[in-house]
């Protein structure tokens, strides 16, 4: 088991990234911290970035866990952040690539470090708050997936949204993007997940069409 929301669990194979839809931010803590406790306890590197009361609520979830948060703070194991400004460009601007490549950074550091693996967990309403268009965070999830999910990198991340600051449309092409999601207290694996090859070639295909209009050939 590596992710267990209200009593489900499902294995996450490496190269993972999961999408929970939240409707209270008091969501977040509870499904990282297990998906966290696993990685913790196979020598995997977790990182945590959030506002600072999900971080602390993380911290006590953790703690109800019986994972000690000091020693492995300390360790350098799990590392949490309570600020946006290392995860954007310029520390200001939302840059779907310099996102990804943070990620990449991580993995090369924990694996220089000793560390099997790593697990990322952010919350995207969070760090992407009047500062990313719906374009961006939509770029960023299909590169992640081909990056990450074709490469088999050692990386899971879990990506929170809430759901109620996020257009309708967008909802729908998140979930498209994702093979594994958390919907309030539900897991589920998506039957309309579409790889991020897939996804590409049909926004190119929709792009052109709207730029050529009928073909006359």
């Amino acid at each position: 088991m590596d992710l267990s929301v209200e009593g489900k669990s499902e294995r996450i194979p490496p190269g993972s990234h999961i999408c929970q839809l939240y409707s209270k931010v008091t969501e977040i803590p509870g499904v990282t911290a297990r998906l966290m406790k696993v990685g913790l306890s196979v020598s995997e590197k977790c990182l945590f970035a959030a506002a600072p009361a999900q971080v602390k609520e993380l911290r006590e979830e953790l703690n109800k866990l019986q994972v000690d948060v000091d020693a492995l703070l300390a360790s350098g194991q799990l590392v949490l952040y309570e600020e946006r400004e290392p995860f954007l460009a310029g520390g200001k601007r939302f840059d779907p690539y310099f996102l990804l490549s943070s990620h990449q950074t991580f993995i090369a550091q924990a694996l220089r470090e000793g560390w099997q693996a790593v697990r990322i967990s952010i919350d995207m309403t969070w760090l992407a708050k009047d500062i990313a268009t719906p374009e961006q965070i939509l770029k960023y999830e299909a590169a992640s997936d081909a990056v990450f999910t074709f490469q088999n990198a050692p990386i899971i991340a879990l990506m929170h949204y809430d759901h109620s600051k996020l257009l309708p449309s967008l909802v729908v092409e998140m979930l498209k993007l994702h093979p594994i999601s958390v919907v309030g207290k539900y897991i589920k694996r998506n039957p309309y997940y579409l790889n991020s090859e897939q996804y590409m070639l049909k926004i190119l295909r929709i792009n052109k069409e709207k730029g050529n209009g009928p073909s006359t050939s």
